[in-house]
Parts: structure tokens; C-alpha cells; sequence
């Protein structure tokens, strides 16, 4: 089992390694072509405005974290949006954690993967004039001030 999780891990890294240098990648667990650079990205209903305030409206960051006054850092969010606009696979990416705020991050790990999961449809990828899944990266950013 650990030797699976280590191979997955590693598609993982190559599948994101591709991202930046090619046009299409094979998903982990489904069997279709993933894009990482559709030729049309995806968009989330109402735009980049709307994906604020719904990040905003749900997402809450613990308050052990805010007590602390901790810095998230760069912290992302992973995901396939599908040929019909649905989220799958989220995963977080974040700094390595301090042991005295791992469990407050933890929490917040879990809620931002809640609210990514429960997103409405997007607006899916295309090429070719086809809709397409495609890979997204979503940087998460927390204003402590």
C-alpha cells in the first residue's frame, strides 16, 4: 500500500511537471485525457468576481489559526473540472506546517476541499471546439489583516 501511494504521488508531480510544459495529461484515476492548457479554460459561474466572493462566503479559516495571527503562506487547491463543468479530485498544496498550528491547518485544509467540492458548475474547458477536463490550479489567499 505505501509503495502505491509513493507511485501516485509521483504521477502526481509528473502530471503537474507536464503542466508546464505540455498540452495534455492522463488523469490519475479516470481513463480520458485531462488538458492542463485547453485552448478555452474553464470559468467558474459569474467569473473570477463570483469565485471571490464564493471562496470568501465559504471558507473559514479556524480561529486557532487567526488567534495566532499565522500565515497560511501559498496555499492551492487542485482539481479536475470535467467535460460537464463538475469538480473532482481536489487535493490541497500548502507549505510544509509549524507542529504548533498542524492541526488548525489541517481544518482549514478540510474546509477549503468542502467548499471546492460543493462548487456549482463551471463553465467547462474546450479544444477543438469540444468540451474538455481539464487540470486547475486555485491559489487560495488569506488575509489575516
Amino acid at each position: 500500500m505505501k509503495r502505491f501511494s509513493q507511485i501516485l504521488l509521483c504521477l502526481a508531480i509528473t502530471a503537474f511537471s507536464i503542466s508546464l510544459s505540455g498540452s495534455e495529461a492522463i488523469a490519475q484515476s479516470r481513463s480520458e485525457k485531462v488538458y492542463t492548457i485547453p485552448e478555452r479554460q474553464p470559468e467558474f459561474p459569474g467569473g473570477k468576481a463570483a469565485l471571490s466572493r464564493y471562496l470568501a462566503e465559504n471558507i473559514r479559516v479556524p480561529g486557532s489559526l487567526v488567534r495566532k495571527n499565522y500565515s497560511t503562506g501559498q496555499v492551492a487547491a487542485k482539481f479536475i473540472i470535467d467535460e460537464l463543468g463538475y469538480v473532482h479530485d481536489v487535493r490541497i498544496t500548502t507549505k510544509p506546517l509549524d507542529k504548533k498550528v498542524q492541526k488548525g491547518m489541517q481544518v482549514f485544509m478540510t474546509n477549503i476541499i468542502a467548499a471546492v467540492e460543493k462548487m456549482p458548475r463551471w463553465e467547462p474547458g474546450e479544444v477543438g471546439g469540444q468540451h474538455v477536463s481539464v487540470f486547475y490550479t486555485l491559489p487560495i489567499e488569506v488575509n489575516m489583516n
